[in-house]
């Protein structure tokens, strides 16, 4: 009798834990706003960040492959900002298909004084072309947690209770 108890547990816990991760997507608030850069313009881009005292992550791309695929995060992100000082080819080409976007990804030459001036626009930007369904998804982040939670605690009352009831039958 206790083993079947602590087999329901075992279950009642494992869907727990698969229920509260699915779907999460947890993005850092340093990597909403990023600079493209390459070998040679990175340690200018982080220089330049770090003296402005900007909370913007400076990656170092290696193919436009991995550039493209970061920009397509930013056609979800509504809050991604981006600037580009390496790869220009690739952005700009990713920005005619996609003009949407433009006002939060812009790109730069690698001068100190662009670069400057960029993340300065960069961060002055807020982001207007947000859909109504992308701040939805913001405001309406408690409910599903919340009736997940009742969900769980109802069944594992259920659960409970039915053990309880045919133990004391017994």
């Amino acid at each position: 009798m206790k083993l079947k108890a602590v087999f329901l547990l075992i279950i009642l816990f494992g869907i727990t834990g698969s229920v509260s991760a699915h779907g999460i997507h947890v993005t850092h608030e340093s990597d909403e706003m990023i600079v493209i850069a390459d070998n040679p313009s990175e340690a200018t881009a982080k220089k330049i960040v770090d003296q402005l005292g900007l909370n913007i992550t400076v990656y170092n791309f290696k193919s436009s492959h991995d550039v493209t695929h970061e920009l397509e995060h930013a056609l979800q992100n509504t809050d991604k900002k981006i600037l580009a000082i390496a790869y220009q080819d690739t952005v700009n080409d990713f920005l005619s298909k996609n003009p949407n976007v433009s006002s939060r990804i812009l790109v730069s030459s690698a001068n100190v004084n662009d670069i400057k001036n960029a993340l300065i626009l960069l961060n002055a930007t807020n982001s207007e072309d947000r859909t109504e369904d992308s701040q939805n998804e913001k405001t309406g982040g408690f409910l599903t947690p919340f009736l997940t939670g009742i969900l769980i605690g109802a069944i594992t009352g259920l659960a409970a209770g039915a053990f309880w009831m045919k133990r004391k039958v017994s």
